[in-house]
């Protein structure tokens, strides 16, 4: 995502507590916007709509917006890591009237992979009701449009308007969505509206892009054509974007799977006791995550491409090494700081749990799992911010192999867990510690074999 560092760098810079504050905000917009923007959006459509349509029926919106959520992860993540290698390429290339049409085809392959797994998720799989299937492949179309979106915002630099962009969505999707159901349009209204604002938000973001990447508009006929003669830039980062999808699902299929499972409408499967800590407990990490994405586009940036500049201008080795050293200790010292930062927020959250659970007005069953969902959301972000590293330095091979262990890990830890109701959510803590201790690691190792990553693995006329 280089690039959100120039905007974010001139605020970060400042001392004044309003530039910090406004470079953290826009930090968070930039990394999470849709899972805040969901999140936002569910919480204030639950709380105002329960009066309007019941409880039950609430609880389908939220679990349809769920499952539109995971299944947009799952289907956008490999084709945006796809799209942003082709990307970075051509800006590296300076050729910058190519972009739209790499962009328009990306957009072609989600809406269609996205409507097809949303007909057989919610048409084939679940049968719902046809206005209530049609509203959720609507919205689950929405939601993976709007991730694609955001793989490219890092690169638009107009930070207050993609933050306004989901403020203005967020609004609309609350009030059309409530409006609906008032109208006695039920949940399939409700998840109208909701999606609309989503609809919106993407818009907006589109827009944006598309004035930033000005070319010509290139015909449906040929964005086709071009993507029956495209090529695949790296199945590592393919395969790794699809693990990384499901390594944050998978615990909660096998939970669905489990005695903790509710049944709910047409079918719907979801377990509250689980479902909802966690999404607290993800949430948990998105200030100190912002924090991270500021630093990786910003100081790390400009220290690995000082290090890259020494590299491409023949530098001696012993100048090479010592930029890389210097490199390394940084990056180390930042992600272990934030790191313990995050344990502190976790284990405060922790104690304060019975505050949180009175407050959002949860069950008090879920109070021990929300207190193990906090801790390991913590590793969890260590895990993630090691592998935001070896991403940025695009040492493929390890960050795919990574997601495969957090996959195995979390889903297998979570089954063992099951046969104790009392250890619900102990699978996570124990998979999110693992895979964090081995992605740091694994970053280490990248880190000290910087060098080979840069003159051999990822150099095109060695690898050619």
């Amino acid at each position: 995502m280089a690039g959100i560092g120039f905007a974010l760098k001139r605020l970060s810079e400042n001392d004044n507590l309003a530039s910090q504050s406004l470079a953290a905000g826009h930090a968070i917009i930039v990394t999470s916007g849709p899972w805040v923007i969901i999140m936002a959006g569910l919480a204030l459509i639950t709380g105002l709509g329960t009066p309007i349509l019941g409880a039950e029926q609430t609880t389908i919106f939220r679990i349809l917006v769920i499952y539109s959520f995971a299944l947009s992860l799952i289907v956008t993540v490999p084709i945006a890591l796809e799209t942003t290698l082709r990307i970075s390429a051509l800006l590296f290339e300076r050729r910058f009237t190519e972009v739209q049409a790499v962009y328009f085809g990306a957009l072609v392959i989600t809406a269609a992979v996205a409507l097809v797994a949303g007909w057989l998720i919610f048409g084939v799989l679940l049968r719902l009701p046809y206005l209530l299937f049609l509203a959720a492949l609507f919205c689950g179309v929405q939601v993976s449009l709007l991730w694609l979106a955001m793989s490219l915002v890092a690169a638009i630099r107009q930070y207050t308007m993609v933050t306004l962009a989901f403020a203005i969505g967020l609004s609309v999707s609350v009030a059309l969505g409530l409006a609906l159901a008032r109208l006695g349009h039920g949940t399939p209204g409700l998840l109208m509206g909701f999606g609309a604002g989503l609809c919106l938000s993407f818009c907006i973001l589109n827009a944006l892009i598309i004035r930033t990447f000005p070319g010509h508009l290139a015909t449906i006929e040929a964005v086709l054509a071009g993507l029956r003669h495209a090529r695949l830039r790296s199945l590592t980062f393919l395969l790794a974007g699809i693990a990384s999808a499901v390594a944050v699902w998978i615990d909660k299929l096998v939970v669905w799977q489990s005695g903790e499972a509710l049944v709910v409408g047409s079918g719907l499967i979801h377990a509250p006791r689980y479902d909802v800590p966690m999404f607290i407990a993800y949430l948990s990490v998105v200030p100190i995550m912002s924090a991270v994405a500021i630093w990786l586009e910003t100081g790390f940036f400009d220290n690995y491409r000082l290090y890259r500049n020494i590299v491409r201008a023949g530098g001696t080795f012993r100048h090479i090494e010592t930029q890389r050293i210097e490199l390394a200790r940084g990056t180390i010292r930042t992600i272990f700081s934030a790191f313990v930062v995050q344990l502190a927020v976790s284990i405060a959250l922790a104690i304060a749990s019975p505050l949180i659970v009175t407050l959002l007005h949860l069950d008090f069953e879920t109070l021990p799992v929300l207190r193990l969902a906090l801790v390991g959301a913590a590793f969890h972000f260590l895990f993630l911010a090691c592998c935001g590293v070896i991403l940025f330095v695009q040492h493929g091979p390890a960050y795919l192999w990574l997601q495969g262990i957090f996959v195995v890990l979390n889903g297998a830890l979570t089954a063992a867990m099951l046969f104790n109701p009392d250890l619900l959510g102990l699978g996570y803590v124990f998979a999110a510690a693992l895979s964090a201790l081995f992605a740091y690691a694994v970053m280490l190792h990248t880190l000290g074999s910087l060098n080979r990553l840069t003159f051999i693995d990822n150099n095109p006329s060695v690898a050619a």
